[in-house]
């Protein structure tokens, strides 16, 4: 094996071995970010990513940095060669290597045509960490497998001896004029696809509140063209068309705008007649969530509960949940304490100490009411579905009840003497109307130690 080829195998064997290790320092690593802008390698990286993830992850010689494969070219080349066929050796790690640099030269080609196109395309790929977990990994992987083709590489001379044999035939310089004609016909229209210098700004949704424009209410991005192409890149459509094209296709698609059109919410920006029917219906369907909402709240007015005993204090709330769950959780570790698991298996209440968890059906409107007690009220079941009563530690004094995904609550701080020991019960009645309408929940919270569960009214 010559001299340069065993210098090229050393360092693929480096690079490779410094790769996995450089991964296992990634072991748990992970991070989360959401951005806009339109560049198209991220773009057709992500959608690449779809087919050959898969393949990374059951395709052995792509594990562990692609360090299998490396190993494998590097044995198959001197075994072939130690037996006198180093052509063969020379195909076979070709053949090995071939996958990784599909597999793991993306990335890397990816983030450098979006980085020499645009700077701002950094934050598309996650800044500095995401460059550390996701491209440094690849592009050293792929580094490695450059190095397995340049340790093969046939030399200078007989690659000069082959393209002689082939300048010699009249064909291939006859074609190579018609040949770069085509090329440039095929290319030209795809360089008129990139986005703009409009679309290449950062793209930065407006906040309604406190706005002078009337129309930030009901467009995200303002009015104006900016704004519709903004809109429109961030939809995901439009990848392959330019700002000029988009700009007069949202124009054309203005002047045959009618009433109720499926163009109304892309058009918005750029088009007054489309605003103005976007802007009505924002304002029906906000009528129209008033008008359920004030029903639910005149339901809850009807339906108050009359205590048996005078309460400290009644407070009085219309909650809904997306997930059917209210919750008070006064400790940082709350959320990892397994009392949703505890909370399906029991039914309505569960408790942990910092951690009380209520459970209603997700479809309803909730006509909450919390009674507070010096002392133990009397036991109410009748006209209730279900009653149970736990033991509740507040570690902090404040038993604030809410929607967790919300994470908002209308209701006061519950633990009116401070951190220690509560008794909650809880009353639930089930709904009588269609969805969308409202449920009854009583809620009852007086001092009181132990965790003893006591069901009064079983739930069926």
């Amino acid at each position: 094996m010559p001299r340069r080829s065993r210098w090229w195998w050393t360092a693929a064997l480096v690079v490779s071995t410094a790769g996995l290790a450089y991964d296992l320092t990634l072991t748990g690593a992970g991070f989360g970010w959401f951005s806009f802008g339109y560049c198209p390698a991220r773009d057709l990286y992500d959608s690449a990513t779809r087919l050959w993830w898969p393949a990374r992850a059951y395709l052995p010689l792509a594990w562990y940095a692609g360090l299998p494969g490396i190993v494998l070219a590097f044995l198959a080349n001197w075994a072939a060669t130690w037996r006198g066929s180093p052509r063969a050796g020379r195909v076979l790690a070709r053949v090995a290597v071939a996958p990784l640099l599909v597999l793991y030269g993306l990335a890397p080609l990816a983030f450098a045509a979006d980085i020499a196109r645009d700077t701002g395309c950094l934050e598309r790929w996650g800044g500095l960490l995401g460059v550390r977990l996701f491209v440094v990994p690849d592009a050293v992987a792929a580094a490695a497998a450059l190095c397995v083709l340049a340790a093969v590489r046939v030399p200078g001379h007989r690659v000069r001896r082959v393209l002689r044999s082939v300048t010699r035939h009249r064909w291939p310089r006859r074609a190579a004029v018609p040949l770069a004609a085509l090329a440039l016909v095929a290319f030209l229209p795809v360089a008129d696809l990139a986005a703009g210098d409009i679309a290449r700004r950062p793209c930065e949704m407006h906040s309604v509140e406190g706005s002078a424009s009337g129309a930030l209410d009901v467009l995200p991005f303002g009015a104006g063209e900016r704004a519709f192409l903004c809109a429109a890149r961030t939809s995901g459509g439009f990848r392959n068309v330019s700002d000029r094209d988009l700009l007069a296709y949202g124009h054309a698609a203005c002047d045959a705008y009618r009433p109720g059109g499926a163009d109304m919410y892309l058009v918005a920006a750029i088009c007054p007649s489309a605003e103005a029917d976007l802007r009505k219906r924002k304002a029906a369907e906000e009528a129209e969530f008033g008008a359920w909402k004030a029903a639910n709240q005149r339901a809850c007015d009807r339906a108050r509960h009359r205590p048996l005993v005078r309460p400290l204090r009644v407070v009085r709330a219309l909650m809904g949940t997306d997930y059917g769950i209210i919750e008070s959780a006064e400790t940082d570790d709350a959320f990892d304490d397994g009392l949703p698991d505890r909370l399906r298996a029991g039914g309505l209440v569960a408790a942990l100490p910092g951690h009380l968890m209520i459970l209603t059906h997700s479809d309803f409107d909730n006509c909450l009411t919390a009674e507070l007690y010096r002392r133990r009220p009397p036991v109410e079941v009748k006209g209730w579905d279900h009653v149970v009563e736990v033991g509740y530690e507040s570690p902090t004094g404040h038993i604030e009840l809410m929607d967790p995904i919300a994470g908002m609550s209308d209701l006061p701080n519950l633990a009116f003497r401070g951190k220690g020991h509560y008794r909650v019960r809880v009353h639930y009645r089930k709904p009588a109307g269609d969805p969308g309408t409202t449920q009854d929940l009583l809620i009852m919270i007086y001092p009181g130690g132990g965790r003893r569960t006591v069901e009064y009214r079983p739930g069926s």
